[in-house]
C-alpha cells in the first residue's frame, strides 16, 4: 500500500535540481531554472528555511497562513505541505538535508532546532541585528556555492551556526512570551513513535510498551506536557495526515479511507467528525478556495 507521502508532489533535492551535497540556496527574486517556484501545494523530502529581507506575500504551511515579512524567517519541515504566495520576493531559501545537520547520537533536529518541531510556530521575527547577521552569513555561503561547488565541510559549518543562532534567538523569543519549548524526552520519544507508526493504527498500550512506560505513566507526562491526553496526539496526528490528503489531492474519500488504513469508509467519517466537527466532503469545500 502506498504511503500518503505519495499522493502529494513530493520534492526531493534531486527533483528540484539541488546540488548533490545535499544543500543548496536559492534566490527567491531569481529566475530561469534557479527560479523558487512553491505557488502549488507540494511537500518535500528536504528541510527549508526561508529567510525574507523584504517583499509581500502569504505562505500557506499545514493549514494554516503567515504573512511574509521582512526580516523574519519561516521553517519548512520534510513531509509538511505548504505553498509560498509572493507579490514581491525579496530573500532566500536554504535547502537541506538530515544528513548535513550536526546531531548527538539519538537526537532529532526537532529535538535540537525547536522550530523544526511542528508543534511549534514555524515564523521568527528577526532583530535588525540578528536579520542583518544572517544576511551577511547567507550571502557568504551562497558565494561559496558559486565559486567552489563541492565543499561539504564548509557548507555543513556555515548551516550550523545559522541554526544556531536561530535556535537562541528562537528560545529567547519564547521564553518572553511564556512559551516552553523544552519537552520530556519520554513525550518527544513518543511523536516520534507517532510520526512512524500512525498509520498502524498503535494503541496507546503499544506505544507505551515501546518506550518502556506505562500508559498511564504516558497519559500523564502527555496531559503534563502538552496539554493532551496520549490518544489526542495520536488522533491528532492521523488527523493531519487526512487534512493533508483531503486539501492538497484529489483522491476520493474512499481512497484516502484506505492510505490511511482505516477499515471501512464509515468509520473513517465518524473518526474525521468527531476530531474536526466536519465530513471529510465538508472539510473538502470549505478548503478547496484555497487551492
Amino acid at each position: 500500500m502506498s504511503r500518503p507521502e505519495t499522493f502529494i508532489p513530493a520534492y526531493s533535492i534531486k527533483t528540484k535540481e539541488m546540488r548533490p551535497q545535499g544543500f543548496d540556496i536559492l534566490n527567491l527574486s531569481a529566475s530561469g531554472n534557479r527560479e523558487y517556484d512553491s505557488s502549488h501545494l507540494h511537500r518535500h523530502t528536504f528541510y527549508e528555511l526561508f529567510y525574507f529581507y523584504g517583499g509581500e506575500g502569504r505562505h500557506e504551511i499545514d493549514f494554516r497562513e503567515y504573512r511574509v515579512e521582512g526580516s523574519s524567517i519561516h521553517f519548512v519541515s520534510p513531509g509538511q505541505i505548504h505553498k509560498l504566495v509572493l507579490k514581491r520576493g525579496n530573500g532566500f531559501v536554504i535547502c537541506f538535508t538530515e544528513d548535513l545537520v550536526q546531531l548527538r547520537q539519538r537526537e532529532t533536529i526537532a529535538e535540537k532546532f525547536p522550530f523544526y518541531d511542528n508543534s511549534n510556530s514555524p515564523v521568527l521575527a528577526l532583530s535588525k541585528e540578528l536579520a542583518g547577521e544572517l544576511g551577511f552569513l547567507i550571502e557568504s555561503v551562497a558565494r561559496e556555492l558559486r565559486l567552489r561547488h563541492g565543499d561539504t565541510e564548509l557548507f555543513r559549518s556555515y548551516l550550523s551556526v545559522i541554526l544556531l543562532r536561530l535556535r537562541s534567538e528562537y528560545i529567547t523569543s519564547a521564553t518572553n512570551r511564556g512559551l516552553q519549548l523544552l519537552k520530556n524526552k519520554k513525550v518527544i520519544a513518543f511523536r516520534n513513535l507517532i510520526n512512524e507508526h500512525f498509520l498502524d493504527h498503535w494503541s496507546v498500550s503499544e506505544y507505551a510498551s515501546r518506550l518502556n512506560l506505562s500508559p498511564n505513566h504516558l497519559n500523564a507526562l502527555c496531559k503534563k506536557n502538552e496539554g493532551r491526553s496520549a490518544i489526542t496526539l495520536v488522533h491528532e496526528r492521523l488527523l493531519l495526515e487526512a487534512r493533508r490528503l483531503l486539501f492538497a489531492t484529489d483522491l476520493h474519500v474512499k481512497e484516502i479511507s484506505y492510505a490511511l488504513n482505516f477499515e471501512d469508509i464509515s468509520y473513517f467519517n465518524r473518526f474525521f467528525k468527531n476530531h474536526s466537527g466536519l465530513t471529510p466532503n465538508a472539510f473538502r469545500d470549505q478548503f478547496s478556495k484555497n487551492r
